[in-house]
């Protein structure tokens, strides 16, 4: 994740405390884990089995470490998330949170290891960092979240979702003031993903994800047809090294919508710009609400983390009506003046 990308809400609602779920069929529900006023996020993925992607992180010198999460997933369903050693220092399963609802066979943890990242950063003295990282069992791999902030992120919010979306597809639905301008950084996290044996994205498998976007103005429209290539496992065909997420080393440029093979499709996006079948920005000036809608066709891969860092002022005004549908509706407060979020969710017809 690039350093310097952030982002402001304004409130729309007053304050809140939590989430608060609507009836509705059960589904997969994508849960707003936390929210970091004045903060931005380095996030990397890396597998035990290469060596030559190690697990990073990326902030400034000098930067305060807010916060950081490792999160590791099994070999969907077959194997063990967690048993890891981060640093030197064993995380056992039990330490961890097992993410829920668990609708796919994947099963997926997350760890707070913001002692022994910070302190690993602080001994580099920030910059680029690697950590060094070892798994137990059929493990695919891990994922890093620093949560951190300078002067340079005043003002600004990070954004971590998580959770097992369903296999077959899910929407969620984020609401907040007019769009006024900035980037919109989008990274997914996505285990079990492989989509292609080579960079070149020749001989591609087609276990992959597909994630369209709609916005209060404008139609569903593809953002990517081929997330989830284990570029974080160097293209590695085999269970254990399938682990992939939008960060440090790739590019915010949106893919071609039509791409195939993983080594098209890096998981970080900006929603700020458009790509090469549209210029057009996904989000549009006056927009009040983006909904991201995500299916797998071969229904293997599994996105359990989308992660935002945004820099776009938002005018204050009343959220839209929230309309209850066969779908969970998930309200978030978060107790964070200046921020107001919602999220639909509901499996795709």
């Amino acid at each position: 994740m690039r350093a310097g990308f952030r982002g402001l809400f304004v409130a729309v609602i007053g304050t809140a405390l939590g989430l608060t779920a609507l009836a509705g069929p059960a589904t997969a529900t994508l849960n707003v884990f936390q929210t970091f006023p004045d903060a931005a996020l380095s996030i990397d993925g890396a597998t035990a089995t290469e060596a030559t992607n190690p697990l990073q992180s990326n902030t400034p010198a000098g930067a305060t470490i807010v916060a950081a999460y490792l999160y590791v997933s099994d070999v969907f369903g077959g194997g063990v998330a967690g048993d890891v050693t981060l640093n030197g220092q064993f995380l056992p399963v039990a330490s961890g949170t097992l993410l829920a609802p668990n609708e796919n066979p994947a099963n997926t943890r997350r760890f707070d290891v913001t002692a022994n990242v910070s302190a690993a950063i602080t001994a580099a003295g920030g910059g680029l960092v690697t950590h060094t990282y070892a798994e137990r069992g059929f493990t695919d791999g891990a994922v890093l979240v620093v949560v951190w902030k300078n002067a340079s992120t005043a003002g600004g919010t990070a954004i971590m979702l998580d959770g097992e979306l369903a296999q077959a597809g899910d929407k969620t639905t984020v609401s907040f003031g007019a769009y006024k301008g900035g980037d919109f950084i989008m990274s997914i996290a996505d285990s079990f993903s492989f989509n292609g044996s080579a960079p070149d994205g020749s001989d591609a498998t087609g276990q992959v994800s597909l994630i369209d976007v709609t916005t209060s103005s404008t139609a569903k429209r593809r953002l990517t047809s081929c997330a989830g290539g284990n570029d974080d496992g160097n293209f590695v065909s085999a269970n254990g090294a399938l682990m992939t997420a939008g960060g440090i080393g790739d590019s915010p440029t949106n893919p071609n919508p039509a791409c195939k093979g993983g080594a098209q499709d890096d998981e970080l996006y900006n929603l700020a710009l458009g790509n090469s079948a549209d210029a057009s920005p996904f989000i549009k000036l006056g927009d009040t609400s983006l909904t991201f809608d995500t299916s797998n066709p071969s229904f293997d891969d599994n996105i359990f983390g989308i992660f935002f860092t945004s820099s776009f002022g938002v005018v204050v005004g009343p959220p839209p009506a929230a309309t209850p549908e066969p779908a969970s509706l998930v309200l978030l407060g978060a107790g964070l003046v200046g921020l107001g979020v919602y999220f639909r969710r509901g499996r795709r017809r």
